[in-house]
């Protein structure tokens, strides 16, 4: 039976609630006004939803304490490998800037290198022009 937002309206209820999709769920959370992140996972707009129907009055606060949704493995799975995918990101955005500070470091060295050596030359010719010999 396809989902009616205008029928969850004047009769909400955390069962039918809690059988939405989360594209259903999003759609009661925007008719409600209620702000949220869409990358956000179902169960947390569906707290958003229920703590908004609390807070005005439409359902009892005990619907809290019973709606109250413990993370599955696969949740706190997921999460383990977001918190190691965004360490390797930083590892490599680390190992990037250090490499980019090495050949800066590096490019610094040569110039300086570079710029003793014309010094070095310029002090020598300066030298065989004082004592009188000429470069041909």
């Amino acid at each position: 039976m396809p989902f009616n937002l205008d029928k969850f309206v004047a009769s909400p209820s955390v069962e039918e609630l809690d059988s939405l999709k989360k594209s259903e769920i999003v759609k009661v959370a925007k008719h409600y006004g209620i702000e949220f992140q869409p990358l956000m996972r179902k169960d947390e707009i569906k707290r958003y939803v229920l703590e908004y129907l609390v807070d005005e009055s439409i359902l009892p606060i005990t619907v809290l304490e019973t709606a109250i949704t413990v993370p599955t493995d696969n949740t706190f799975e997921l999460k383990k490998l977001e918190i190691k995918m965004n360490k390797e990101i930083r590892l490599k955005e680390m190992e990037r800037e250090r490499e980019r500070e090495e050949r800066e470091r590096k490019k610094e060295k040569e110039e300086r290198e570079m710029q003793m050596q014309m010094q070095k030359e310029k002090e020598e010719r300066e030298m065989l022009g004082y004592w009188g010999i000429r470069c041909f």
